[in-house]
């Protein structure tokens, strides 16, 4: 439960040795590669180079196939079975880099790309070819090509008028100009009708007059020949020939299902080839030789200096200076216990180099505070249950992994202090068989003590003595934020700011005692409180670096910040009983709604009404209690915990290993 400590690794190989060296590093996971620094300012260093950057281009460019050959598969292949709950396949890494499944890999993607592109052309010519049609539909009722174009004698033109327009009274205009003329009307829609207009060559300036009175637009129909039934015919063959190949083309697609798994693993490997390439391109080359500069975490140091000896190269392990440690990596140390909390600590920010890994002070009061709140035998069980099996059924990992985890240990809080609070399902008990018409089981500390048989009764009802939950709430919060205190306490001696401490943190305590003493009524002297005297005397420390009458400020604003900053801190706790309220009574709400119906009627039909009612309102509050314990939970954390003592801006350790999303890598033997 500490930040792991770090060196620096300066590397120098031979070109011959270097893949094999990489490939060697990323099976063992413990050294970040990092940037060389300024190196390349230094004279004695500028006939090194960076390594080309084909192969890492060529590592995302099949990346990139194979993740558009698995979108083309989900999209147009058959629905597989599985989900979020099917574990993944497990595989030695002798399998994950084995040359001729990725080769394999590799070209079922191109194959797959190239017939999604054949896919989406053929969705372009179907979206061209109904376009065409629409274009057609209103000229169908002409008998004459599409083609037809004026002539010396005849001038010709295909076009269009407003839906609004009067057709018999533009003929009428027509008419009154000249004899030789023809106007066909063609189709019409919502907006524009249809027209095919021919006349004689010496009327047609005055006729064309006439037309653009009436908004005639001409209609462009190039590109094509015959009839416009004739087209719409021959495109309803072309519709049918590509619907037919789009058909097979997808089928052709669906073939590929069976490589899915395949196609996944060769995606992992490509990830692990750009990793591997990404580390390279961190190098310094020179003909025969490179130079490698990164971290490795000291528990790993032995490992890998014993790896290192099986090449040609030498090297050195250096620890980081103080002014170095703002861009030294953060690993977190942790057990089976601590390492859930680190998803918590990561959302906020990791811990400087030199700081204090919050995850061992956090875990007893995180688990703690969220069972409090969340308090129920019957929401526990259904929770770290959930989170079990997901657990047991899939492995997950990261941060996903670390939650699961989280969320069993909250759960099994949740149901020991749901337990001794009287929490199952709220009132359900008392609500049930009070329905019945039957009297509560006695059960300890679910059942109200009745002075007979001597079972013991919640040890904290929230329902009926919401103020002594407040109370004790108060009173963890007040441990809590002391925790904190004493680890800046720490944290300052180790410094050497004895004083320091002493004098910010050892006078708030001194300070809480003598409220405390004075409150119990005991420790006075003479009638006065002589340790919160001396405490609050205490307090004149707190301008011993200002100068002037800036020390009276000083001591003002510490005296401000520490009484608005501490007790505003431990009041905010009360969100623990508030929120054990809240889950109470809403729980308790769908219990009486579920009773209420079911009451009035025979068991056998209002026992099934009364759970559905239960059912659908646990569910809810469960989930939506979940959240806000969650929620709530973690802001204790980073608000009130954190602030006593946690200096984040840690960047975190990124170590060149094998990462994979699909596929789980056993260990070879």
């Amino acid at each position: 439960m500490s930040i792991v400590k770090m060196k620096r690794l300066r590397l120098i190989g031979m070109q011959s040795e270097r893949e094999s060296m990489l490939r060697q590093l990323q099976h063992l996971g413990c050294v970040e590669i990092d940037e060389p620094g300024d190196r390349k300012d230094d004279p004695d260093w500028a006939s090194l180079t960076r390594p080309d950057t084909g192969a890492l281009n060529e590592a995302r460019d099949a990346r990139s196939s194979v993740e558009n050959a698995l979108n083309a598969l989900k999209k147009y292949g058959p629905k597989q079975k599985g989900g979020l709950l099917t574990p993944r396949p497990v595989i030695t890494e002798g399998e994950l880099f084995d040359d001729g499944a990725y080769r394999t890999g590799l070209a079922d993607a191109g194959q797959l790309v190239a017939l999604e592109r054949k896919i989406s052309a053929l969705y372009a010519e179907q979206n061209k070819l109904r376009t065409q049609k629409l274009a057609l539909a209103p000229w169908l009722a002409l008998d004459i090509p599409l083609e037809t174009a004026s002539t010396a004698e005849v001038a010709v033109s295909f076009g269009t008028v407003a839906a609004s327009a009067d057709l018999d009274a533009m003929d009428r205009a027509l008419g009154a100009v000249t004899d030789l003329y023809e106007l066909m009307r063609a189709g019409a829609d919502n907006e524009l009708k249809y027209l095919v207009f021919l006349c004689h060559r010496s009327a047609e300036e005055d006729c064309q007059a006439v037309l653009k009175e009436y908004g005639f637009s001409r209609a462009a129909l190039r590109g094509w020949t015959g009839t416009a039934a004739e087209n719409d015919k021959r495109l309803d063959e072309q519709m049918a020939d590509a619907a037919r190949e789009l058909e097979s083309t997808i089928a052709q697609v669906g073939e590929y299902a069976s490589r899915k798994g395949a196609l996944e693993q060769c995606l992992d490997r490509a990830d692990q080839e750009i990793a591997r390439e990404e580390a390279r391109c961190r190098l310094l080359d020179s003909s025969s030789a490179f130079f490698l500069e990164g971290w490795v975490p000291v528990p790993d140091e032995k490992k890998l200096l014993e790896q290192l000896g099986q090449y040609t190269c030498c090297w050195e392990t250096q620890d980081p200076a103080p002014e170095d440690y703002p861009v030294v990596p953060v690993k977190l140390k942790n057990n089976r216990f601590t390492e859930p909390l680190t998803t918590i600590t990561e959302m906020y920010s990791l811990p400087a180099y030199d700081g204090v890994d919050p995850n061992g002070l956090m875990m007893p009061f995180y688990v703690f505070f969220f069972g409090f709140m969340f308090a129920d035998l019957g929401y526990g069980l259904i929770l770290a249950g959930a989170c079990a099996f997901i657990n047991h059924k899939v492995h997950p990992k990261g941060g996903f992994g670390q939650l699961i985890r989280l969320m069993i240990m909250c759960g099994i809080s949740s149901a020991v202090i749901g337990f001794f609070t009287g929490g199952f399902f709220s009132d359900f008990l008392a609500q049930f068989t009070s329905m019945l018409g039957l009297s509560q089981p006695v059960i300890p500390f679910l059942s109200v003590p009745d002075g007979v048989t001597g079972v013991p009764g919640p040890l904290l009802n929230v329902m009926g003595d919401p103020m002594t939950v407040l109370v004790f709430a108060l009173a963890v919060g007040f441990v809590q934020i002391v925790v904190g205190m004493a680890v800046k306490f720490w944290m300052l001696c180790r410094r050497g700011q004895v004083v320091d401490a002493i004098l910010d943190i050892g006078t708030w305590w001194v300070i809480f005692v003598g409220i405390g003493l004075f409150a119990a009524g005991i420790g006075n002297v003479a009638g006065y409180p002589v340790v919160l005297i001396i405490g609050c005397l205490m307090l004149l420390g707190q301008g011993r670096t200002a100068k002037g009458f800036g020390k009276v400020t000083a001591i003002i604003g510490a005296v401000y910040n520490g009484v608005t900053g501490y007790f505003g801190d431990i009041l905010s706790y009360s969100r623990l009983m508030v929120m054990m309220l809240a889950g109470s009574v809403i729980g308790q709400v769908f219990n009486i709604l579920g009773a209420m119906p079911g009451g009035g009627m025979p068991p056998a039909i209002g026992i099934p009404i009364f759970f559905i009612i239960f059912i659908i309102g646990h569910a809810f509050n469960i989930g939506l209690n979940v959240i806000g314990t969650y929620v709530h939970t973690s802001r204790l954390q980073y608000l009130e915990f954190f602030k006593q003592f946690y200096e984040e801006g840690g960047r975190p350790w990124r170590p060149l290993n094998i990462a994979t999303k699909y596929v789980d890598i056993k260990e070879e033997q």
